[in-house]
């Protein structure tokens, strides 16, 4: 990478930490310049490091954010590489009679942020969410194919 490519790599990561650490609204994020530097470089390592600067980053490790506002940093992250978008939807207010559901287990963050470093493992491929009780208006189970995959695979 070019001086001047690194230098402006820096200033959009700073601006990222910046704006993260102080939690200030999330159209206040550079994401078009995001957008342009995903389009000229071919490599999740920018993704990887916005992740160490504002999820990851120690003082969000030892005091973090409220799970809203980290889960909306996520998915709007998330939508930059792919151009897609993700939806995650939990509630703090609803029991669901005791068990695990309704709330994003670390786990799936760590997930996300290992589907955004490895995107190939994605490619051609369906995933299969199974719900253990039927949902009104869906099946039992729902199936989602990621660009080029064919159906039913």
């Amino acid at each position: 990478m070019a001086p001047e490519e690194d230098a402006g790599t820096e200033l959009l990561l700073q601006s990222f930490e910046r704006r993260f650490l102080a939690a200030r609204a999330l159209r206040s994020f550079p994401w078009q310049s995001l957008e342009a530097k995903l389009r000229d470089s071919s490599d999740s390592e920018l993704l990887r490091d916005i992740l160490q600067k504002t999820v990851k980053h120690p003082v969000c490790v030892k005091h973090p954010p409220s799970v809203k506002y980290v889960r909306c940093f996520l998915s709007e992250l998330i939508k930059k590489p792919s151009g897609g978008s993700v939806t995650l939807s939990e509630s703090t207010a609803i029991i669901s009679h005791g068990t695990t559901g309704l709330v994003t287990w670390d786990a799936a963050l760590y997930l996300a942020e290992w589907a955004i470093e490895n995107p190939g493992a994605f490619t051609d491929r369906c995933a299969v969410l199974s719900r253990s009780h039927h949902v009104a208006g869906r099946g039992p189970a729902e199936a989602g194919c990621l660009p080029g995959a064919p159906a039913g695979s």
